[in-house]
């Protein structure tokens, strides 16, 4: 029996996601992974020309326009945008995979994103009080959209989150199984299970969990779990006294590194941004929002023969702990040879623990990411976590560095995408 091959391609674009996999064999397998892109000029494409490109790749590596699975992690813009192009009204898709949160005949679903989507109104509305600079209320405004909240994004006029989400569920019209599939179906972790679209393949979901209420935003820098906290508290190169990382909450709401529990009110997410709005802090209000729609995120392993990819979304802190605390989730992650960085390198991402003591040491890693200036972008992708990775042996590429790939990836020489191919041993 010939070894496992998969290929897995990362495009280009900007501050966003859009991976395709490429699984050899008879027949040949195919699962994409997000398509989102940012209208700033940064990536290689428009989001009609990333779903054209996806298109003619698919064509030309199997032989059609169809992938057997489309993964759309969560609902940021940055993910799920470019679904809005009509361009995907030609692809043939076997199955639609989204978070549960997504499921709208699922009244936790509809009740969680009804109590999100009130609090993002009401701070939008609240935002002249906040007596913000014009550069943080543009931020504000940012994250607000990023939310689904807010106009369109200029030049992309009729384009929304929202669109893109009807899409997925029922506006791509070559698609064989009518409904998609939300995930866990089941509230255990892992949850396991296979398809008939995926044969050879297992899948295992450790995220997002299933009680809305542990869906929450915490914080990786109380719990000791942020490479960016190392760097500020003064263990970075060059050494001296670092600038400490601002909380995204006021004081009141930071759990004491001495103390096991958290406050009565720690845990309660909506409490905690109408607080932060209550106190004019109206930036962070809506940064928390958006932290909050990250932890919705899918994280998935994709198990082939005796390869594993780890693919996690935007997962932030709350939903790594809990992966991290069980143990055949730990297990699962420990031999993935491929790990989608989270959240394009940020500090809230990718744990400490999950570089440090799970993670094995043969990993390939891809960053789709973007350097830039701005308070939301800068120090991402972050360093002292880049250096983590290449200090425990895993290789990595980043989207905005093409010319410095290791040697198990190639790029495309228009710089639209980059490669990896992996062999099982």
């Amino acid at each position: 029996m010939s070894p496992v091959k998969v290929r897995v391609r990362m495009y280009t674009v900007g501050f966003g996601d859009c991976f395709l996999i490429v699984i050899d064999g008879t027949p040949v397998r195919t699962i994409l992974v997000d398509a989102g892109f940012h209208g700033n000029g940064k990536g290689a494409f428009s989001g009609n020309e990333l779903a054209a490109q996806v298109l003619t790749d698919l064509e030309t590596i199997v032989g059609r326009k169809r992938v057997d699975v489309l993964v759309a992690t969560h609902r940021h813009q940055d993910h799920v945008y470019a679904f809005n192009s009509k361009t995907w009204d030609d692809l043939e898709v076997g199955e639609v995979w989204l978070p549960w949160v997504e499921d709208r005949d699922d009244p936790k679903a509809v009740g969680l994103w009804k109590k999100k989507q009130s609090f993002a109104l009401a701070l939008d509305q609240a935002r002249p009080s906040f007596n913000l600079s014009p550069a943080q209320d543009e931020e504000v405004r940012w994250h607000l959209w990023n939310a689904g909240v807010g106009p369109d994004m200029p030049g992309f006029a009729g384009w929304s989150n929202e669109g893109a989400l009807d899409r997925l569920h029922d506006g791509l019209p070559k698609r064989n199984r009518l409904e998609p599939r939300f995930l866990p179906v089941k509230d255990e972790l892992p949850y396991t299970f296979t398809t008939d679209v995926l044969p050879g393949v297992t899948v295992h979901v450790l995220g997002p969990p299933r009680d809305p209420d542990q869906i929450e935003e915490l914080d990786p820098v109380v719990d000791g779990e942020s490479y960016r906290a190392l760097a500020l508290r003064g263990m970075e190169q060059g050494g001296g006294a670092a600038e400490a990382i601002p909380s995204p909450f006021p004081e009141t709401w930071v759990v004491p590194a001495d103390e096991k529990e958290p406050k009565p009110l720690q845990a309660d997410d909506e409490q905690r941004m109408q607080d932060l709005a209550r106190t004019g802090d109206g930036l962070r209000a809506a940064q928390a929002l958006d932290d909050m729609i990250n932890s919705t995120s899918l994280v998935l392993v994709l198990e082939i023969g005796s390869l594993r990819l780890l693919l996690p979304g935007d997962a932030e802190w709350s939903t790594w702990k809990r992966i991290l605390d069980n143990d055949a989730a730990r297990l699962l992650v420990r031999g993935c040879r491929f790990f989608k960085v989270g959240h394009h390198g940020s500090h809230n991402g990718t744990p400490k623990t999950l570089v440090e003591q799970v993670l094995g040491s043969n990993v390939h890693a891809m960053v789709s990411t973007q350097e830039g200036p701005g308070n939301y972008r800068n120090g991402i992708p972050l360093k002292e976590l880049l250096d983590a990775l290449l200090l425990k042996g895993a290789s990595i590429a980043r989207s905005d560095q093409m010319n410095a790939l290791p040697h198990a990836y190639t790029a495309e020489p228009g710089g639209k995408w980059i490669d990896l191919e992996i062999v099982e041993p």
